[in-house]
């Protein structure tokens, strides 16, 4: 991943090719998923999508056609990213039984006395910590998963190349780059949902927008699957191709 990959993932939403009527489906589609899940459902179908775009180095948005295959794209993807926060929601749920002040103790995390004072001991204290560890490697796991469900045809094909890519320290770097646009993207819809009367429409068309840029970086940088078996073969090739010149520069004597 380099700089225009980011450059691209920008561009994309605004790009010439882009139907308007695209955008005005995904704006629509953010804003009813705030009110069904069958509309969040559709929108990870098009998140994968637009991975698969971005993989491709598509020139405009793909269009919101196929809703069948869209929405069993957004079922399995919205099934792994579940999975893989269900450890820490476990965590986080044994450490902290009942209703508490889960704000305030972790404004006061590093105050032994004060988390005293709310009850929290020091084994509450190592769940907490446990389930954010969690919660950070089920977001890593979510973007490893997410690309290898927009690449596999199936949640079986898609196991192993999401083991192959998490183990990727390249993908690191596009998961940290994919972070840091998430991040600033909702600060940004949370400026936007603060603006009097049309708030909630700015907020859906920023989200929208910024999901486009974050899924299309996403694909856009996370490494090629099958780019070292490929390199594996030119070498081999390679060293055939150089094992046959040495024979037969050696027979040209022999001859």
């Amino acid at each position: 991943m380099d700089v225009s990959d980011l450059e691209a993932a920008f561009a994309l939403p605004l790009a010439e090719d882009t139907s308007v009527d695209t955008t005005l489906l995904g704006v629509v589609s953010t804003l009813a998923s705030l009110a069904t899940p069958l509309a969040g459902i559709l929108l990870a179908g098009y998140v994968v999508r637009l991975v698969r775009a971005g993989d491709r180095e598509a020139a405009a948005l793909p269009s919101f056609d196929d809703l069948t295959g869209m929405a069993v794209d957004g079922a399995r993807l919205s099934a792994a990213l579940v999975a893989l926060q269900l450890p820490a929601v476990g965590l986080a749920t044994v450490s902290l039984p009942g209703s508490r002040p889960s704000i305030a103790m972790l404004s006061y995390a590093t105050n032994p006395v004060m988390l005293g004072s709310f009850g929290v001991t020091a084994l509450d204290t190592a769940g907490l910590v446990a389930a954010g560890l969690a919660s950070l490697l089920g977001s890593y796991l979510s973007l490893v998963a997410t690309v290898a469900l927009a690449r596999e045809a199936s949640l079986a094909a898609a196991i192993p190349a999401t083991r192959d890519l998490a183990s990727d320290r390249s993908f690191v770097r596009v998961a940290s780059a994919v972070a840091l646009v998430v991040f600033v993207a909702r600060l940004f819809v949370a400026l936007c949902a603060a603006v009097p009367v049309a708030g909630t429409l700015l907020a859906a068309t920023a989200s929208f927008l910024l999901l486009v840029v974050s899924a299309t970086l996403l694909g856009r940088g996370a490494p090629d699957a099958s780019s070292p078996g490929a390199d594996a073969t030119r070498e081999s090739h390679a060293d055939g191709v150089n094992a046959e010149s040495v024979e037969s520069a050696e027979s040209v004597p022999s001859a």
